[in-house]
């Protein structure tokens, strides 16, 4: 007769493992939680000071190396503040210098927008000089200004120039001559650049509308340097050809606006990426 088979006894305790998983992932889970709300205060600074100056200029003082916490709206002093003055470690001082420290380095290598007020005030006033000018000779329709990333662009259209031509017509020279000498005083680096229409050229000199519009800026600089003793290391030219337009190529207004010199003044920031 075979005997019965004992009861295995049946283990209470069983509960204890799952139980300790539990608390080993929770274990897990908050430690986690601690390490990633202990950032790096200083690199967190520097991160956040680094897109704020790239995106916004006026984290600085106009031409000083000073931040600007003023209590005025907007989120450049609000976000200086928090970031500079209210960072609240044991090291508060040395954070606070460090980051001082690294929006200057931002400003000096990184930041096109923090221009020097008095290379500021010269460009404005450049500019105020130029529309008055071609007001009072009737020619606002052919010269225009405007500002952008580089810094001052001053554009006479393609009614300067006879068409397939890289010679400017008097009035062309007339508008160089008012302008040139205020551009002689100032230390910007001065870019020449040449535009073309979409209209295809081929002519015994010029094959392409790059040609074309390479002659063009090349015309002016040689202009500049022989009339007025520019310091050739002062000029540069481009030419863009048809690619660059800015306005439609379906009217003959539009591709007047388009077959156009640029004349550049590049500010500071910009300048500094230029060879030497």
């Amino acid at each position: 007769m075979r005997k019965k088979k004992a009861a295995e006894h049946m283990n209470h305790e069983r509960w204890m493992v799952s139980y300790a998983d539990f608390v080993t992932l929770l274990f897990a889970f908050f430690t986690t939680m601690y390490a990633i709300s202990t950032v790096d205060a200083q690199k967190m600074g520097r991160m956040v000071l680094s897109m704020r100056a790239s995106f916004d200029g006026a984290v600085f003082s106009p031409g000083t190396d000073t931040l600007s916490l003023s209590k005025g709206e907007g989120a450049g002093s609000a976000l200086s503040r928090d970031l500079v003055e209210n960072i609240q470690t044991p090291k508060d001082k040395a954070i606070k210098e460090y980051s001082v420290e690294n929006l200057k380095e931002l400003k000096t290598n990184f930041v096109p927008n923090a221009l020097p007020q008095g290379e500021v005030l010269a460009m404005t006033k450049l500019r105020q000089d130029v529309e008055t000018m071609v007001k009072q000779k009737g020619i606002s329709n052919k010269v225009h200004t405007r500002k952008d990333t580089r810094g001052l662009v001053i554009s006479l259209d393609g009614s300067f120039f006879d068409s397939g031509s890289d010679q400017l017509r008097p009035e062309g020279y007339d508008v160089l001559k008012n302008i040139a000498p205020e551009l002689l005083q100032m230390p910007n680096l001065v870019c020449i650049e040449g535009h073309t229409d979409n209209v295809p050229i081929n002519t015994p000199r010029f094959h392409t509308n790059w040609e074309l519009s390479c002659a063009r800026a090349t015309a002016v600089v040689c202009y500049l340097i022989q009339q007025f003793s520019f310091t050739p290391e002062k000029l540069s030219t481009a030419g863009y050809g048809e690619y660059h337009p800015i306005d439609t190529n379906d009217t003959a207004a539009g591709r007047a606006h388009n077959r156009r010199i640029d004349i550049v003044i590049l500010n500071s920031g910009v300048s500094r990426a230029e060879p030497r």
